[in-house]
């Protein structure tokens, strides 16, 4: 996929390469320069954990990803790329995978009960994408989840449509490198998770947002980009604390909400 890879402190777009390493992680310093930013998680775990993309077809399903990170957003570094085969499918079709990923990708990173993972270089992708979609809907695990998938994961900076540019404030260094979970997400970052597989596909969401008469552009925006609609819920506005050593969030309505 194309996208611009800047540093997580540059404001410009520079050259642009494929669907793709980034700053090293702070301890939490708490509050810095930003005092309120707002936040949308598509989706959380309980709500299905990502949106679907609509699509039993791998490779449209990426060239709609790839569109809409284009469109909106540059990755801040390098993205990580893996191959994902599942457990319990089909031998016939189990063999088949096992035959390209040891061919075109190596050996595996690890093995789990439920899966297998290799690593994906950017000039396998294409590849691997190839090797999803001949893969036919029967390759699906014993409980009907796609066999393989192609998972892309990165994190990313929304850009302002108006200047081309990385909104200045919006990123994790911004919010003092706030955790705002136990899963290593930063407030003020954003980033994208994609999964491609061979019988369905998703996209998962973090976004941090500007607040003020800016949110409203800014989401619609993103919205315009996607192949689904933002859930209306899921939002939340994080404001310092009146210490200034943290942050609170508090639920708000979708600002596309009519």
């Amino acid at each position: 996929m194309r996208a611009v890879v800047v540093p997580s402190t540059c404001t410009q777009l520079e050259s642009t390469q494929t669907l793709r390493s980034g700053a090293g992680v702070r301890d939490n310093g708490g509050v810095t320069e930003q005092q309120e930013v707002v936040t949308y998680d598509g989706l959380p775990a309980s709500a299905g954990g990502a949106h679907s993309l609509r699509t039993r077809h791998p490779r449209k399903a990426y060239e709609s990803v790839q569109v809409f990170l284009d469109a909106t957003a540059v990755t801040v570094g390098a993205p990580e790329i893996s191959f994902q085969l599942g457990a319990g499918g089909p031998p016939d079709t189990v063999e088949y995978f096992e035959a390209f990923a040891t061919a075109q990708l190596g050996g595996p990173q690890h093995r789990q009960r439920t899966h297998t993972q290799w690593r994906v270089l950017p000039e396998h992708v294409e590849a691997t994408l190839d090797a999803l979609s001949g893969a036919g809907s029967g390759a699906v695990t014993g409980y009907g989840h796609p066999l393989a998938a192609l998972v892309w994961n990165a994190p990313v900076a929304l850009i302002d449509p108006a200047t081309g540019a990385t909104r200045e404030g919006i990123d994790a260094d911004a919010f003092g490198r706030f955790a705002v979970d136990g899963y290593g997400r930063l407030l003020g970052a954003s980033g994208v998770r994609a999964t491609f597989g061979t019988t369905a596909s998703s996209l998962s969401l973090w976004l941090a947002f500007p607040t003020g008469d800016r949110l409203h552009d800014a989401a619609a925006h993103v919205q315009r980009h996607l192949p689904f609609r933002l859930s209306n819920k899921h939002w939340r506005r994080w404001r310092a604390t009146k210490d200034g050593q943290s942050y609170r969030p508090t639920k708000i309505t979708s600002p596309l909400a009519s």
